[in-house]
């Protein structure tokens, strides 16, 4: 019999599959807690092993030939045919069998819940989780995910209902389109998890998943940032939070992605005061890091949105060196070209033509700045974009303006 609670799914593969030891229940609940024993108890070595990535070393650690040293044998090294073979009377040893055998690929059908319950019928809802979003049912995904943090929670397994809830909150975010639903399940994921350990706390966040929750709450609160720019605000506590996981050598994807994001808020909200203005210094300098991940040859839309949204900000950045932020701008406006063409993207090398003539404008490089918002008023004719024209419109009537007066200046 297996000997609840049991830290699955809390541990990365193999370990979060096996049966712990019933030999120390203090372990197992340490290791449900998500803390690893600074020293481990004797019998604990195939576990110790398998956390170590040492899987085949972990196997010669399981003793006896009871069902669950052959499970955790399967779980740890597998086999032809171990699987199929392995018929174990206990119904939660078998869904956990079932459970690993799909997950490895062995196994074509979702396991069956059966008269499962708590951390053992969790896992199995995240399996037929995966398997409802493999035949593209996300709504029968959401609803397991929902009924395997309920079980998990329930055994006490605060840290596996959490992983269930982050997965949750990213479906109904990313593919059903519920953002405010998405923010509710990433609120309930962080009561369970604090970030912090202490004596008074039972239970403590992974820094990962930590950082993945509060991104997956940003991501869903700036979405609907467009109704209520209020929630801005947590936007960018939320991407704050999470840089505090996702360092640029540990974790530069996510480090870029929080960063660009960061400074999307921060451009956005809307600004009342001249202190306000600062963010936009701040939205800079988190979109100069965000392009040291992102680069043409490795990430060439996200970078060429990165820099574009870096040459617009510094268009308006409060600076004493006004001239030097529009020559980078300039710049940065003319690399992004050298990717883009008329002929492969008409319109966002419209876009592009129309900033940099706008900052040249600023620069005073008048018969520059209309080469280029001639060349962009042009396009967006072609294509019918009459926003796009009136953009360019309004630009080349300031430009104007500063021809006249640069004209009257020289002529007093």
């Amino acid at each position: 019999m297996i000997q609840r609670p049991q830290p699955l799914g809390v541990l990365p593969w193999p370990a979060g599959m096996l049966v712990m030891p019933g030999s120390d229940d203090a372990v197992r609940r340490q290791l449900l807690r998500g803390v690893v024993p600074e020293k481990w108890p004797p019998g604990w070595d195939a576990v110790r092993l398998a956390l170590a990535d040492s899987p085949a070393e972990a196997a010669e650690h399981v003793t006896g030939d009871d069902d669950i040293a052959r499970y955790n044998r399967a779980v740890l090294v597998g086999g032809d045919g171990v699987w199929e073979a392995f018929t174990p009377s206990d119904p939660d040893l078998a869904a956990l069998a079932a459970v690993a055998a799909y997950s490895v690929g062995v196994r074509d059908a979702a396991p069956e819940v059966a008269s499962t319950t708590g951390e053992i019928a969790a896992v199995v809802r995240s399996a037929r989780a995966s398997a409802a979003l493999e035949r593209g049912d996300v709504q029968a995904a959401v609803d397991e995910l929902n009924e395997g943090a309920d079980a998990a929670e329930a055994a006490g397994s605060m840290i596996l209902a959490a992983s269930l809830l982050a997965t949750r909150a990213e479906l109904l975010r990313e593919s059903l389109g519920s953002p405010q639903a998405a923010s509710d399940a990433v609120d309930a994921a962080l009561r369970l998890i604090p970030r912090h350990l202490d004596d008074d706390v039972r239970f403590y966040a992974p820094a990962e998943l930590w950082g993945e929750l509060h991104v997956t709450r940003a991501l869903a609160r700036q979405e609907m940032s467009t109704r209520n720019p209020g929630l801005l605000l947590g936007v960018t506590q939320d991407l704050n939070e999470a840089l505090k996981v996702f360092g640029e050598e540990t974790h530069p994807e996510q480090f870029a992605a929080c960063n660009s994001h960061l400074a999307l808020a921060y451009l956005v909200i809307p600004m009342s005061s001249q202190g306000d203005r600062l963010r936009v210094g701040v939205a800079v300098t988190s979109l100069r890091a965000a392009l040291r991940v992102y680069r043409p040859d490795t990430h060439p839309a996200l970078w060429a949105s990165t820099q574009m949204n870096l040459a617009n900000a510094l268009q308006y950045l409060p600076s004493v060196h006004q001239e030097d932020n529009l020559d980078e701008a300039v710049h940065l406006y003319e690399e992004l070209l050298q990717y883009r063409s008329e002929e492969s993207d008409p319109l966002g090398t419209a876009r592009i033509l129309a900033n940099q003539g706008n900052a040249l404008g600023h620069l005073g490089v008048f018969s520059d700045a209309r080469e280029r918002l001639d060349r962009s008023r042009r396009i967006f004719e072609s294509y019918g974009d009459s926003e796009g024209v009136a953009t360019v419109n309004e630009i080349l009537a300031s430009l104007d303006e500063a021809v006249t007066s640069a004209a009257s200046g020289r002529g007093a």
